[in-house]
């Protein structure tokens, strides 16, 4: 009757406590909610640039402006009166992130482009490193363009501490620790929030000022001497990327996260992490 008795309990002991597999799930979704916000900030393809072709036909020639297409349509030259020969303004494809804006084309196209006069450097604009003295973008939208930025960076610098707070609440067997990771996360989704909704106001600013006599008038878009393209630029069109959907992804798998290390934080109170392991 002993040894009968002593078989089952062997086989409790040797089982797995099913809060080991909420942990591993929470820790799952952390990593996930984490990869997709990192992601989403440190990539560059928030917004997109591009001309609508027939539009700028209409507003060349209602202005009297010369353009030559390069690169299967791709791009636009417009000839700059003053400027040496070859020298132009190009009017390009673009995609920009949380701090930069770049030239939507290839190493190749670029190396083609440069034949007719195409500055080769730099094919980024950092909005960091703009100085007060040579502002080209306006006033509303360099404002949210930093509140964006400093958004995003709160939203990292939350993140990386997290993940510190977390792995010691699980390694030592902190409950408060795990609270608090749960806390962290759900602000570093809201400031990631904050960083989308700023992105997404700015956009419908462009879009309600297209066609406008005071609308955008920032370089985005336009590569070299602006003032000859100033009377094309309605015919640009904005439209988001898909790092602003994997931010939205983010966003929504950081606030279920939060939920997660919250409610971890209460099994581990009536469940204490070594037992659940053993």
């Amino acid at each position: 009757m002993e040894a009968q008795t002593a078989t089952p309990q062997s086989e409790c002991e040797c089982g797995v406590h099913p809060s080991v597999f909420y942990l591993l799930a929470t820790l799952l979704l952390t990593s996930c909610s984490t990869a997709m916000l990192c992601a989403s900030i440190m990539t560059d393809h928030w917004e997109q640039v591009a001309w609508e072709r027939a539009a700028v036909v209409a507003l060349a020639n209602a202005s009297n402006t010369a353009l030559q297409w390069l690169l299967d349509d791709k791009v636009a030259k417009i000839e700059v009166a003053g400027h040496r020969k070859g020298a132009g303004t190009f009017l390009v494809p673009m995609n920009g992130g949380i701090w930069t804006m770049c030239v939507s084309l290839e190493e190749e196209e670029v190396t083609m482009l440069s034949r007719v006069g195409f500055p080769t450097e730099p094919l980024c604009t950092n909005y960091l490193a703009e100085s007060d003295e040579e502002e080209p973008r306006a006033d509303w939208q360099h404002r949210m363009q930093n509140l964006s930025i400093s958004c995003a960076l709160v939203c990292l610098i939350v993140l990386g501490s997290a993940a510190l707070v977390g792995a010691f609440g699980i390694c030592k067997h902190q409950i408060s620790a795990v609270l608090v990771t749960g806390v962290m996360y759900l602000l570093a989704g809201l400031f990631a929030m904050f960083t989308l909704m700023i992105i997404h106001f700015k956009r419908i600013q462009r879009v309600s000022t297209r066609g406008s006599s005071h609308g955008d008038h920032t370089g985005d878009g336009v590569v070299g001497p602006q003032a000859p393209a100033l009377p094309l630029l309605s015919a640009r069109e904005f439209s988001t990327a898909w790092s602003l959907e994997l931010g939205w992804g983010g966003v929504a798998l950081a606030t279920t996260t939060s939920l997660l290390w919250i409610l971890l934080s209460k099994i581990m109170r009536y469940n204490p992490l070594s037992a659940m392991l053993l």
